[in-house]
């Protein structure tokens, strides 16, 4: 039993690294991207946030609320991350979803048809020194996630459709 608890620990933590998009000593041009969000209310925010580079799991919003939200009851803490990333080509995964610090308001949302989310792979060319934000918007009719300019609010992604 033991042995086995000891594995599944080992598992989680090794699930919990994140990738750096930033390697170490790069010396290159670098763009930086904010997820975005809103509390709906204590409970229950809306999350608009880059998850992947890549291929690979970087530290994003929903984690970090979920983390800042860790003993807090059933209060849902929203914390907005921004990382730097090379300014370069990439294939990035972006999700918009609503998200919850207790699984049972997820399920009770769920089942009353106001839990809405959308995720998708797009192709991102992020230019040296200017800020992006994950941004979208979630309906019962459709919902959608892109990447836009800071500055201009244009768009600099393909947008990712989730229609009901």
């Amino acid at each position: 039993m033991k042995k086995l608890l000891l594995s599944l620990a080992i598992a989680t933590l090794a699930g919990c690294a994140t990738y750096k998009p930033i390697p170490e000593n790069y010396a290159g041009p670098i763009a930086t991207v904010a997820d975005s969000g809103q509390s709906e209310d204590s409970t229950k925010a809306q999350i608009f946030a880059l998850t992947e580079i890549d291929g690979h799991g970087i530290r994003d919003s929903f984690g970090t609320s979920h983390q800042a939200s860790y003993g807090q009851g059933a209060t849902l803490r929203l914390e907005i991350t921004e990382r730097q990333v090379p300014a370069h080509a990439m294939k990035v995964k972006i999700r918009g979803s609503h998200a919850t610090d207790a699984p049972i308001h997820e399920l009770a949302s769920r089942a009353a048809g106001t839990f809405f989310e959308v995720e998708g792979v797009v192709d991102f060319n992020p230019q040296a020194d200017k800020r992006y934000k994950v941004v979208g918007r979630l309906s019962q009719h459709d919902s959608t996630v892109w990447i836009e300019d800071e500055a201009t609010h244009q768009p600099v992604t393909q947008k990712v459709v989730n229609q009901r």
